[in-house]
């Protein structure tokens, strides 16, 4: 307790001393209040974690990229650091995801949601 009163003191010294060299009290500087929320998606964009996405906005765009006897037969089912895991049911689908369409379907989902979001596309049977 007797900690805190010297800083008090303290504080109470420096301002009189600027107040004595000033020869004015300095004013204080009062900013509007801001909305919280407007702070932590700020603070969010800064980190460059502003751009999260729910399952249900990979689920759509999954369905809206590929062809829909692909879509019915696949499914993603995971996302882990950027690499996006998608169950694949028949071995034929599976090979041509692998082969002949991943390029493509990497290229969309990247442009949706960002290459540092989503850096490669996996393929699994089951």
């Amino acid at each position: 307790m007797k900690r805190e009163t010297e800083r008090a003191k303290r504080k109470r010294l420096h301002r009189q001393v600027l107040f004595e060299w000033r020869g004015m009290t300095a004013p204080r500087i009062e900013r509007p209040a801001k909305a919280l929320a407007d702070e932590v998606g700020a603070a969010l964009e800064k980190l460059g974690m502003k751009a999260t996405f729910s399952e249900e906005d990979i689920l759509t765009a999954w369905a809206q990229i590929v062809p829909p006897i692909i879509a019915g037969n696949t499914r993603p089912s995971a996302l882990r650091d950027g690499v996006l895991e998608i169950s694949v049911l028949q071995p034929a689908i599976h090979y041509t995801l692998e082969r002949q369409m991943k390029g493509q379907i990497l290229k969309r989902l990247q442009s949706l949601f960002g290459r540092r979001h989503l850096k490669d596309v996996r393929f699994r049977l089951g």
